[in-house]
């Protein structure tokens, strides 16, 4: 096993040492935290009370379209259903994507969940007691509940936006408020895994155990339909909870039709509407950084994972899904997903990255995306897209001293998200719960002197936090909104778009500009890059402990620590690359924050 090494924040205010030293402190504060304890199965377990999600909208949605009888609608086959009475449903949005939709939903007194599902061959009713509806045979979308980098509160918030996937063409679609949680079905995986944890020392007994990687046929098997996102958790962490059959308190029915696929050309799009699934095709070097590592490969892709105990790299309803656990819950490990050609970068014009992804993020799992290339053209990448590199995530990639992912010390640029910080900084004085780094690796420097790190110094104070957007900012410098707390979310994916060239990043989220990050004495060199799609999850049993740290208390991570607390499961979708592209028409330069280092 590999020694750990540890990636946490302290329980006090950091002091501006060398970084060895720090990690020598946080190693100390963790092993405090351990013997202090973990609780156990963690707050919420007994079902807090549930209040109103404080940012439920999504600006580009449209009323949607009602169909006939939405309160009792036909199934698919034209014969009436034994729907139980509720009151419609009215004031939903719909946003229409390729082969999705994301709904936001009115307030309904007394829901404790959302769920939708499409009327299709197979769906059926029943009432196994009276007043409450069983629905068999479907795919049921949850809404769930919002998380955070911050204190369980007592009351939950309930999400009113909400993902249907695997639409395809019109489709009617079944819309319910209900007075109970969606039950966690388990991680839904493309084969039954389990990851022992029996014997981590830093794991309490009521987490231990087999954690287990569910079928979706043998969720169907249990609940009757495939439950996606379900929120409410069962009698340990990481466990089913028992099937529930809930009351329906409104109703709709939705005729939706999801967009197009794009017409427009680009490099490289995949928005997984085939049944091309990964397939090993072996070991690769991990060298003095990883253990397990392998590749996989589609007629797309190529995908990597590293320090893993249990990888899946699958496609199902119209995504791309990865999931990992990290080998012993102590290592780092990563999962990355190559197009299989590299692309180019420009001076002027752009690289277009785009991707959806879910982005609740903390600061030992999160969404990566890496650009890393050789210096001459067709070095970095095989005809079947394997690289000819390796670029290996390490801890501590992002100080200063940090390694460069890449073995062949190749330049790298990486963007990824984290947990923010856990003291009140301006303008609001209230915690950022997220940050995004974004970070230059320069070529062929010594192993440990590659990191720039270009994001703003927002708070000029070392005893505060590190570089990081923290906040947006505008043009004089001045600190505006939280740069990604509303995207601290299970589920729906927010929609992201990278724009790249040798000197600037911009990133969109769900249309709207967060970041412009210039670094013109820094700009990227390599010849093309492979673009990397990836997730972290570093030290699984750590994060846990840190969690409950009376300094850092994180315990607003319900889901984590309730459902998934040693795997990480990403679902991807509509990923894209677009080559020397102009900068979207709401693209504002007078905000870009240029790194003078």
């Amino acid at each position: 096993m590999y020694l750990r090494r540890l990636e946490c924040p302290s329980p006090t205010r950091p002091s501006p040492l060398p970084s060895a030293l720090r990690r020598c402190a946080l190693v100390a504060s963790l092993l405090v935290l351990a013997c202090k304890g973990d609780p156990g199965a963690g707050p919420g377990v007994t079902e807090p009370e549930v209040g109103v999600d404080p940012l439920p909208g999504a600006p580009e949605a449209v009323p949607a379209t009602v169909a006939d009888s939405p309160t009792a609608p036909p199934g698919a086959d034209g014969a009436a259903l034994p729907w139980t009475s509720a009151p419609l449903m009215e004031g939903v949005q719909v946003l229409a994507n390729y082969d999705s939709a994301l709904l936001v939903l009115p307030l309904v007194d007394g829901a404790r969940d959302y769920r939708a599902f499409a009327l299709v061959n197979g769906v059926k009713v029943s009432v196994p007691v009276a007043g409450q509806e069983q629905v068999d045979g479907a795919l049921v979308h949850c809404a769930g509940y919002r998380q955070h980098n911050a204190k369980a509160q007592a009351t939950l918030e309930l999400l009113r936006q909400l993902d249907v996937t695997a639409l395809s063409g019109p489709t009617r679609v079944v819309v319910e408020a209900v007075d109970a949680a969606c039950p966690f079905p388990g991680v839904i995986g493309s084969e039954h895994g389990v990851v022992d944890v029996t014997n981590n020392v830093e794991v309490k007994d009521a987490a231990k155990g087999l954690h287990e990687v569910y079928t979706a046929d043998e969720i169907r098997t249990r609940y009757g339909s495939l439950i996606v996102n379900g929120h409410g958790p069962g009698p340990r962490p990481g466990a089913q909870a028992a099937p529930v059959a809930p009351r329906v308190l409104a109703r709709t029915t939705l005729l939706i039709t999801p967009r197009a696929a794009p017409t427009a050309p680009s490099d490289f799009f995949d928005g997984f509407t085939e049944n091309d699934q990964p397939k090993l095709v072996g070991s690769v070097k991990g060298y003095d950084r990883a253990q397990n590592p392998r590749r996989y490969m589609n007629a797309k892709w190529n995908f990597y994972t590293y320090g893993s105990e249990l990888t899946q790299f699958f496609v199902d309803r119209g995504q791309l899904h990865t999931l990992i656990a990290d080998v012993g819950q102590d290592v780092f490990a990563s999962n990355i997903a190559y197009p299989k050609h590299p692309a180019k970068l420009y001076d002027e014009g752009y690289l277009h990255v785009s991707y959806e992804v879910a982005s609740d993020a903390t600061s030992r799992r999160y969404w990566w995306i890496s650009l890393c290339g050789a210096a001459t053209e067709g070095a970095t990448m095989e005809a079947d897209g394997a690289l000819k590199g390796s670029i290996i995530q390490t801890p501590f990639f992002h100080q200063e001293d940090g390694q460069n992912p890449s073995i062949e010390l190749w330049n790298c640029l990486q963007v990824f998200p984290r947990d923010g910080w856990p003291f009140t900084l301006a303008p609001s004085n209230k915690r950022p719960e997220s940050d995004i780094r974004v970070m230059v690796n320069l070529a062929n420097k010594p192993t440990r002197s590659s990191v720039v790190n270009v994001s703003p110094d927002q708070y000029h104070e070392p005893n505060i936090a590190a570089p990081g957007w923290f906040r947006t900012q505008d043009a004089a410098g001045k600190l505006l909104a939280p740069i990604l707390d509303d995207q601290m979310l299970i589920a729906p994916r927010a929609r992201y778009d990278l724009y790249v060239r040798r000197g600037r990043v911009v990133l969109y989220v769900n249309g709207q500009q967060r970041l412009c990050n210039d670094f013109p004495s820094v700009k990227l060199t390599m010849a093309e890059a492979a673009v990397g799609f990836g997730q972290v999850l570093y030290h699984s049993a750590g994060e846990r402990i840190e969690f409950f740290s009376d300094s850092n208390d994180r315990t607003g991570q319900r889901y984590y620590l309730q459902n998934t607390p040693f795997m990480d499961e990403r679902s991807w979708d509509n990923l894209g690359l677009q080559e020397n592209v102009a900068a979207p028409p709401t693209f504002d330069p007078s905000v870009c924050y240029t790194y003078k280092g």
